[in-house]
């Protein structure tokens, strides 16, 4: 409610909605803290704290806070509620009423993770706006109501089920999945077309369906938890425990006063009790450390924990009776396989080795094993355990032991050589440390020490204190101590230090350990290396914000710079005709352009700390400044550009480069869109750089766009569109020979250029009825003339098969293809060539022939040329113009020139406007020249 009434400007503190949600919450909030302290009889555990931060949310002023920061406020305290509410389940040994919870721990969750979806849509859908943040948040959340849904059916029992089938359903819910739909789908879209209200009530009928099934999952777990409480069998078993556990503390006491006395019957029955409670706490804190497999002497399967079936995706059944090879990868080499049974079958040692093992769905994992040999008093192996970590995400694994042992006094000496061996097997694998309830060590095993590189009698009497880095919070050990306090389970990564102050990181357990009342006796730590994967990460992290070409920033850098810096400006550079260069050189030439003109814009950068330097992607580049005004940046920019258009040599060839760049002071959210405009506009109107101001936006040209299509709908409706007629000139004896057919648009006294109006037409279909009158009117122009004309076809006119079939008719109705020339616009990307070349056999039955024409631009490549088999090719008119003062464009040309003679095809120099021009091109041997040197296009037909 606080999020919607933010987006929609309503700040209404005392809204209705608003005021009813909030005196709702602190009923739950004063229900949630009385349950609580009457179960716990803790009044300063965290869980009170963030019930009574939430409370006091109104001291926050939430109504006048961006909705990000809202919502964030709400999202953290509840993730913690909800992560707390996850653990309850496994604090219960009733089996079938732990299921019931943890099916309602999973639901309350999807519950949650809906809310979180109405509340952020909502902002989208007031907005229109869907920033890249919120969208990776809405896939978050709908992935954790997935994942909770998903767990809610494995686990919960079959009648719950069917009410969550039937109740979770129907209109509301299939619009709430719809809308969500169309907003992850449409992400860029400026308007999604979802009333906010309308998305709201279906979304809140939705939660209200989880909620029913909720509460009545609720009232369902309340109902057996009562029943078994009245129960005479639990309230005898209550009272045995009790005498069993008076009995164990007392055996307990008299363990610690006379264990001196080694052959005293008593001392036996009190190291058994003893021996009983810290294995099966033992087994428990390896329970929830690692992935474990039991198999008899004959290696076949008689026990998997959890863990294992969820890594492997096998159930238990189609695991147990099957050897290990059910998950063995081909990949694996068999060597491995024979060194381990050598060792845990002929040296009864432990064997430790990485295995890579394949799941049921095919998917490979890595797993780092330790395999046990169990063997009994006589030294026979009876069985073999296997603890494993799962290295391929280097997560922690929790290892559950479902399979207690039940003593008895016949095995009695069994028992504790079993105990034995599974401390060993726990030593082994894991750094293993123990402290009293003070936190004082008692314990530390050869891996801890070996890590962190103290001596034993270094740290036993000490405290973990040793090990601290000062990067690690004083707030963090706060809180361990606090959870571990409370009897609960604390997981987390530490940084820690050696003896020798290098750093390394751990994922860490930290386990009470309790006697038989209930009373922490001593701390259980268990810690996997995981400073590899931190150094990794980092090293990671790094490349993912370099351009590895450069060695610059990248976007993503420039990303997360912009949400730290203010007062920014920007100016983005982009190499002028940098794809010639790409073309002709090379993409490896290429990359050295990109590496020099990276390095020179950077020197003269980098000794002001006011500017950070980025590359944007291809040719493209961008400089942020903090406090820049926009006459000192322009400054700067200036004389960037001057430093890029100096000559320099790359591989012994001497080039001359430009840059075109455009530059913006608007504010964050448009900062990049506004430079990318600025440069556009420039590039357009050949600048070498333009500042952005709001009068210059492309929106004018989106107006000039509408403008000239209502013009171009009336001239085609009135037959103004028109066909002029440009001669091309035979080099070498100046014969008028061809003439190449151009369209105009007459506009009462004025006649029109295309360049208004032909990429307006583009967009529409009144582009091919301009084609088409070309083609009409340059068929009866031609019908009786003996002189070959040209026609220009774009690659969408050739594919448009209605388009294509008016040509042929043409060629049919009028049979003059000898003399027709289609002229293919060579700055289009040809991606379905086997329509084109279809098209060109359909045309040279006819005998016409193929230009290529803006040959030098756009998408050149020679491979291009061969696969069209065209009969001319005409040089584009930016080449030609520079001819007389461009070394490049000169070999540019002379490579093109040479490459056509080879394939046998005559070669039409556009945009020869002057004398001089002529001549080179003459030298440099094209056939053909058309241009303003010798005629400018003209209605009618005149012989030369």
């Amino acid at each position: 409610m606080t999020a919607e009434l933010i987006a929609s400007d309503n700040l209404n503190e005392k809204d209705e909605k608003l005021t009813a949600a909030r005196e709702n919450s602190n009923k739950a909030i004063e229900n949630a803290k009385v349950t609580f302290l009457k179960i716990t009889k803790n009044s300063d555990n965290y869980i009170l704290n963030i019930l009574k931060d939430i409370k006091s949310r109104a001291d926050a002023h939430l109504i006048s806070l961006p909705v990000k920061d809202a919502k964030n406020y709400y999202t953290k305290n509840i993730s913690y509620l909800l992560d707390f509410i996850k653990i309850i389940p496994t604090m219960m040994n009733d089996k079938e009423n732990r299921n019931y919870i943890q099916a309602h721990t999973y639901l309350t969750s999807a519950k949650e993770n809906m809310g979180r979806t109405r509340a952020t849509l909502m902002d989208v859908f007031i907005t229109n706006k869907f920033l890249d943040d919120t969208f990776i948040s809405v896939k978050e959340y709908q992935k954790l109501f997935e994942v909770d849904i998903e767990n809610f059916k494995i686990i919960v029992p079959k009648d719950m089920l069917n009410f969550y089938n039937n109740t979770f359903g129907g209109e509301a819910v299939d619009e709430t999945y719809r809308m969500i739909n169309i907003a992850l789908t449409n992400k860029n879209s400026k308007n999604f077309y979802v009333e906010p209200s309308y998305w709201f009530e279906k979304s809140t009928q939705s939660i209200n369906l989880l909620k029913k099934a909720e509460d009545e999952l609720f009232n369902k777990v309340n109902q057996l938890i009562n029943e078994k409480l009245d129960s005479v069998f639990y309230k005898m078993l209550s009272l045995i425990f009790f005498l069993i556990a008076s009995c164990v503390v007392v055996t307990t006491m008299v363990v610690y006063t006379i264990r001196q006395i080694l052959f005293s019957a008593n001392i036996l029955e009190d190291k058994y009790s003893l021996s009983d409670a810290l294995l099966g706490q033992y087994k428990q804190t390896v329970d929830r450390s690692f992935i474990v497999s039991k198999t008899n002497a004959k290696g076949i399967i008689t026990y998997v924990n959890d863990e294992f079936c969820k890594i492997s995706g096998y159930s238990k059944e189609e695991l147990l009776g099957k050897p290990h090879s059910i998950i063995r990868h081909p990949d694996m080499e068999k060597d491995v396989f024979k060194d381990m049974w050598h060792t845990i079958k002929h040296l009864k040692q432990p064997w430790i080795g990485e295995v890579k093992n394949r799941n049921k769905n095919g998917s490979s994992y890595w797993m780092k094993a330790i395999i046990n040999p169990i063997m009994d008093g006589d030294g026979n192996i009876v069985e073999y355990i296997g603890i494993r970590t799962d290295i391929t995400q280097q997560k922690q694994i929790t290892q559950y032991f479902e399979n207690q042992l039940k003593l008895s006094n016949k095995n009695f000496d069994y028992s504790i050589h079993l105990s034995k061996e599974y401390e060993k097997a726990m030593d082994m694998s894991t750094i293993l440390s123990r402290t009293d309830k003070n936190g004082i060590i008692t314990y530390a095993n050869d891996k801890f020490l070996e890590i962190s590189g103290y001596e034993l009698r270094d740290i036993i009497g000490k405290t973990h204190h040793v090990l601290s880095s000062t990067e690690t919070s004083t707030k963090m050990y706060k809180n361990i101590w606090e959870t571990i306090g409370s009897a609960n389970v604390w997981q987390g990564i530490i940084k820690n230090k050696t003896k020798q102050g290098k750093d390394f990181w751990t994922k860490t357990t930290i386990i009470p350990i309790k006697d038989l009342d209930g009373n922490i006796v001593e701390y259980l730590a268990i810690r996997y290396d995981i400073t590899e994967i931190i150094e990794q990460r980092k090293e990671f992290e790094k490349k993912a914000k370099t351009d590895p070409l450069t060695g610059c920033g990248n976007r993503f850098r420039l990303n997360q710079d912009m949400q730290k810096l203010e007062n920014l400006s920007a100016a983005i550079f982009n190499i002028d005709n940098f794809r010639q260069i790409n073309d002709f050189y090379g993409h490896e030439f290429g990359d050295l352009i990109i590496k020099s003109i990276a390095e020179k814009i950077y020197n003269q950068l980098s000794y002001d700390e006011n500017f950070k330097f980025y590359r944007l992607q291809g040719d493209e580049f961008i400089t942020l400044a903090t406090n820049y005004s926009e006459e000192a940046l322009v400054e700067k920019v200036k004389s960037i550009l001057d430093l890029i258009k100096e000559k320099f040599s790359v591989q012994n060839e001497e080039i001359l480069i430009s840059c075109s760049c455009g530059i913006s002071f608007e504010d964050k959210e448009h900062l990049l869109s506004s430079a990318n405009m600025a440069l556009k506009i420039a590039k357009k109107s050949n600048a070498d750089y333009l500042v952005y101001d709001e009068s210059k936006s492309l929106n004018k040209m989106y107006e000039e766009n509408i403008h000239w299509a209502k013009k171009l709908s009336d001239a085609i409706k009135k037959d103004n569109i028109i066909t002029y007629y440009q001669p091309i000139v035979n080099n070498s004896n100046l014969v008028y020979e061809k003439y190449e057919s151009l369209v105009r648009m007459r506009d009462g006294d004025k006649i029109i250029s295309p360049f208004f109006f032909l990429e307006v037409a583009k967009q529409t279909r009144q582009y091919f009825d301009i084609t088409r009158a070309v083609i009409r009117q340059s068929f009866e122009m031609f019908k009786d003339k003996d002189v070959e004309f040209s026609i220009n076809l774009s690659i969408k006119d050739i594919l448009e098969i209605q388009m294509s079939e008016y040509i042929l008719n043409m060629l049919e109705r009028y049979n003059i293809g000898s003399r027709v020339v289609f002229e293919i616009v060579e700055s289009e990307s040809i991606e379905n060539f086997e329509g084109v070349i279809h098209f060109i056999n359909q045309v040279k039955k006819h005998n016409c022939k193929i230009a290529i024409d803006d040959f030098g631009t756009g998408y050149s490549n020679f491979e291009y040329l061969i696969k069209l088999k065209a009969d001319f090719l005409k040089i584009d008119g930016s080449l030609i113009k520079n001819l007389d003062k461009d070394k490049n464009a000169l070999v540019v040309v002379s490579t093109i020139v040479e490459f056509s003679k080879k394939l046998g095809m005559k070669t039409i120099a556009e945009f020869v406007e002057n004398e001089e021009i002529f001549k080179i091109v003459k030298d440099l041997g094209i056939d053909y020249s058309q241009g303003y040197y010798f005629s400018q296009p003209l209605e009618s037909i005149r012989d030369k």
